[in-house]
């Protein structure tokens, strides 16, 4: 064993030299940046610091930490959501249907996720429970409530004008005018297009 205190430049020739043992494919360190960069010169060296676009723009990212289809597999054709128990107990099913571990229709990945009952649940045996209804049934579903919500809004608008024709014949008294009546527009968004300010 050596003794002593080694010195700088010691055994020069004895140093291990560098060797290539591969390569790596330059798609997985760095898959086609399309966000900000950043040119950095460090001893006359030139470093050009890449980003990499966001997972959820990446053709195949992974699934967000909310989709239920990170957790089981199920047929293309179901819409998931989670259901909180509260709003079960207040409400319903409403058609929708509980993704059970017994129909054969579904694989379980995380199997600590099924409850006793054969439910899949998030956030221990208290909390939400996953359920499925097919994507038409969904879509159907949604347009009936854009329907609605038409109706209602076409026929604020109607009562506003009366209250305007109301308030001009005096009806309410000579004295009472209405000064500006206007109904809300724009208010109804799909929350599928929102995003929020970060992004």
């Amino acid at each position: 064993m050596p003794s002593g205190t080694p010195r700088i430049g010691s055994h020069a020739g004895e140093n291990p030299q560098p060797e290539v043992l591969g390569t790596i494919n330059p798609r997985i360190t760095d898959p086609e940046p399309q966000g900000a960069y950043n040119i950095s010169e460090f001893a006359g060296v030139t470093v050009e610091i890449t980003e990499p676009p966001p997972p959820w723009e990446l053709e195949g990212g992974d699934y967000a930490l909310s989709d239920a289809r990170r957790y089981v597999d199920v047929p293309d054709n179901w819409e998931l959501r989670w259901i909180n128990p509260k709003l079960l107990d207040q409400f319903g099913w409403r058609y929708w249907q509980p993704v059970m571990k017994s129909d054969p229709h579904v694989k379980v990945k995380v199997d600590t996720m099924v409850s006793p009952e054969g439910n899949i649940r998030r956030g221990g045996f208290t909390g939400d429970i996953l359920a499925w209804m097919y994507k038409s049934w969904v879509e159907a579903r949604r347009k009936e409530q854009q329907r609605d919500t038409a109706k209602l809004t076409e026929s604020a608008v109607r009562r506003q004008e009366q209250l305007r024709e109301e308030f001009a014949r005096g009806q309410y008294g000579p004295n009472v005018r209405l000064e500006e009546a206007t109904h809300p527009r724009q208010t109804q968004a799909d929350g599928r297009e929102m995003r929020s300010r970060g992004d």
